[in-house]
């Protein structure tokens, strides 16, 4: 287990903190900030509505990175390798994760579409990694900064981020989150198969622009 593991999101500014219930700083929380607790009172009451005609899930996801400091080659001050990781607790939702590393690195766009998801580089210094976690057709995120994807599957992609930790071993954050099953029994499984279907065709179109479905 590596150091740092942190529980959920702040309710108001959403970074990543530990999940400890304090009464009093809430109540002077809700004085400060009324509208915006209104606001995530709303979203909490939405969601809740919208999961009562179809099934919730709870996922649970570690996003981190390993570090080990090395030596440099001569000329060189790539000094840190650094393995970068999300791992869900159920793989069997996941479409795919899409990693964003820095423009200097030589391949800066890493799509990952089997687990375990996870890159490892070498470089000298420490940046921020932006990722998005795409359900597979008939899932969707129960969560207020879910979107929807390039191929049309509203609230299929999770954005999170996560900047390196070069301090020791690294460290990780744990996120507890909500994913609605649409549909259930044997025409939900024929509405995923066509989703599926839909989704790779916008998918081809994406990348080459001369096909066309036959």
């Amino acid at each position: 287990m590596l150091p740092h593991e942190i529980e959920t999101r702040c309710p108001m500014c959403r970074t990543f903190t530990i999940s400890t219930l304090d009464p009093t700083r809430e109540r002077a929380l809700q004085r400060l900030y009324p509208v915006s607790y209104q606001a995530r009172e709303a979203e909490s009451q939405t969601a809740e509505e919208d999961g009562s005609a179809s099934t919730i899930e709870t996922l649970t996801v570690h996003i981190g990175n390993e570090h080990t400091e090395i030596r440099a080659e001569q000329g060189s001050n790539n000094k840190h390798h650094w393995k970068f990781f999300i791992r869900p607790s159920r793989t069997d939702l996941i479409e795919e994760v899409q990693v964003f590393l820095h423009p200097t690195f030589r391949n800066p766009i890493v799509v990952l579409e089997w687990p375990p998801y996870e890159i490892r580089r070498l470089g000298w210094g420490y940046f921020t990694i932006y990722a998005n976690i795409i359900l597979k057709p008939g899932y969707s995120w129960v969560s207020p900064e879910a979107e929807g994807t390039r191929d049309g599957a509203p609230k299929g992609k999770l954005p999170l981020e996560w900047t390196l930790d070069f301090n020791g071993r690294g460290s990780q954050a744990r996120i507890r989150l909500k994913v609605r099953k649409e549909k259930e029994g044997q025409e939900a499984e024929l509405d995923i198969q066509r989703e599926h279907v839909r989704r790779s065709y916008a998918r081809q179109r994406e990348v080459d622009p001369d096909w066309e479905e036959r």
